[in-house]
């Protein structure tokens, strides 16, 4: 029998050591689980198991509110690290006003931007050029750009 507790891999292996016949009480007994009036301490048991397993990892983040959970799951982590880069996270409520979208660059967003706004066809003939970066210098007065994230500056 084992005096003091055993835990996270230790554990685990002890664990593995018995068949499915074995009852908790003997296990947990075996792990050194016990408390000072002799009985079997499960609570501490089945905490350190969990905890050896791993499957006490959090899934939210307790400092994250619900609307930044929100907005992490239907658009992106990289998204609204982005924005947090620009604004606090007490603006989150406007990310989905401000949030234009993932860009190769400024020059595509001013690109996909004029040509939706101004019905430009997407092809021009050979002889003609325009300037997407120059163009995007100009639009950069209302928008910003944060690791290929595009967020309107005026929401």
């Amino acid at each position: 029998m084992t005096t003091t507790q055993l835990k996270g891999d230790a554990l685990l292996a002890k664990i593995a050591e018995f068949d499915s016949t074995v009852t908790a009480t003997v296990k947990a007994t075996a792990c050194g689980y016990l408390k000072d009036n002799g009985k079997v301490d499960y609570v501490e048991f089945y905490t350190q198991l969990i905890e050896a397993k791993g499957l006490n990892v959090p899934t939210e983040d307790p400092e994250m509110d619900d609307t930044e959970a929100d907005l992490r799951e239907r658009y992106s982590d990289e998204a609204v690290d982005a924005f947090l880069e620009i604004w606090d996270v007490d603006d989150l409520q406007g990310f989905e006003d401000a949030y234009c979208g993932e860009y190769e660059s400024g020059a595509k967003f001013a690109q996909e931007l004029v040509e939706d706004c101004y019905g430009i066809p997407n092809s021009f003939p050979c002889f003609v050029e325009i300037d997407w970066e120059s163009t995007w210098s100009n639009l950069r007065y209302d928008y910003y750009e944060q690791d290929g994230f595009i967020f309107n500056a005026n929401w």
